[in-house]
């Protein structure tokens, strides 16, 4: 409809122009600016009338670096174990985040894409047209992040985490025990646990997280440790196979694009074609977790989708790490 308003006054701005040809004399200069201020006022109304395109996005979770957004730069930081996010102001029609991680080399020359994929999540780095920064999970998946898992469960549900309107932010922290928190020995730690508040203990955690695939060749009876052939864990339960040479590692331990779409990898086909091991054969002397999150609800009229830009809220960094529980293969 607008395309017809606009090639409709421009059809008339033409048969104006030409009917009046013959009569610039030198008045010309005045005639131009009428028809230019006439050509302005056609362009405003049609902008007004119909509108410009827009895109509905959610508002994006906030990245804390302390407690409480309202903490003061001399507070002290959220300790290397924890990592957080606050909930937008602008929340009315969140129903919950969407958490994905990246498993790096941490902070090494080995792992390029440490470095790079922190400006993949940073707006300024969409300059341009027809470069707009992507919503929901299109950069994650791109880029090769996963989605969180909740500990004890072999499946998703539509979102990770409830967006609960009397919390204020989310905390996950990977050390709520306090038994690896200098970095010495990561698998010490608990399993990581997330909450609404901080700290985040088991009479305020919202679940227990694990890693977002599940490794088809384990067909260990389920424990309280090992859930069998749930969702991995976090701790003591990283694969590198170094015995029998066939290339299989943890799904999250390979190194390709679009991974979410081979999730929750219930079969080692899907695994292996979610791009070439990434990682050495023994475990790396350290190794780093990205997470970013990004936020979701649905439209109050035809409750269509909605989601915000995803958001790198921080790493988590184990050193060293080792395969203690789990028998190599031969």
């Amino acid at each position: 409809m607008c395309i017809q308003i606009l090639m409709q006054r421009i059809r008339i701005f033409c048969l104006i122009a030409h009917t009046n040809r013959a009569r610039l004399d030198s008045r010309f200069s005045t005639i131009l600016i009428s028809y230019g201020m006439i050509a302005f006022l056609v362009l405003a109304q049609i902008i007004m009338g119909c509108g410009l395109p827009q895109v509905i996005l959610l508002d994006k979770p906030i990245r804390l670096y302390r407690v409480d957004a309202s903490d003061s730069l001399e507070a002290p930081p959220l300790p290397p174990t924890v990592v957080a996010f606050a909930f937008p102001k602008n929340d009315a029609d969140i129903i919950g985040y969407v958490i994905y991680y990246k498993v790096y080399y941490s902070s090494s020359t080995q792992d390029p894409d440490y470095w790079e994929d922190t400006k993949y999540f940073d707006e300024n780095t969409y300059v341009g047209n027809n470069n707009e920064m992507q919503p929901g999970d299109a950069i994650p998946n791109q880029y090769g992040f996963l989605r969180i898992g909740e500990f004890g469960k072999s499946e998703f549900g539509d979102y990770d985490i409830r967006h609960n309107g009397s919390q204020k932010a989310v905390y996950i922290d990977f050390d709520p025990g306090g038994k690896g928190a200098d970095g010495r020995d990561a698998n010490l730690r608990n399993e990581p646990i997330i909450g609404y508040d901080y700290p985040v203990t088991e009479d305020n955690k919202i679940k227990v997280l694990a890693r977002g695939f599940i490794d088809p060749t384990d067909t260990r009876e389920a424990t309280e440790t090992y859930p069998g052939d749930k969702f991995r864990s976090f701790v003591n339960d990283w694969d590198y196979d170094d015995d029998d040479g066939d290339g299989y590692h943890d799904g999250d331990l390979r190194r390709g694009d679009y991974l979410l779409g081979n999730q929750p990898g219930q079969t080692l086909e899907h695994i292996r074609r979610s791009g070439e091991p990434f990682f050495q054969k023994s475990p790396p002397s350290q190794l780093s977790i990205r997470f970013v999150v990004h936020s979701y609800g649905r439209t109050k009229g035809n409750l269509l989708p909605l989601t915000s830009k995803p958001v790198y809220i921080g790493d988590i960094t184990y050193s060293p790490v080792r395969d203690a529980d789990r028998s190599r293969r031969s």
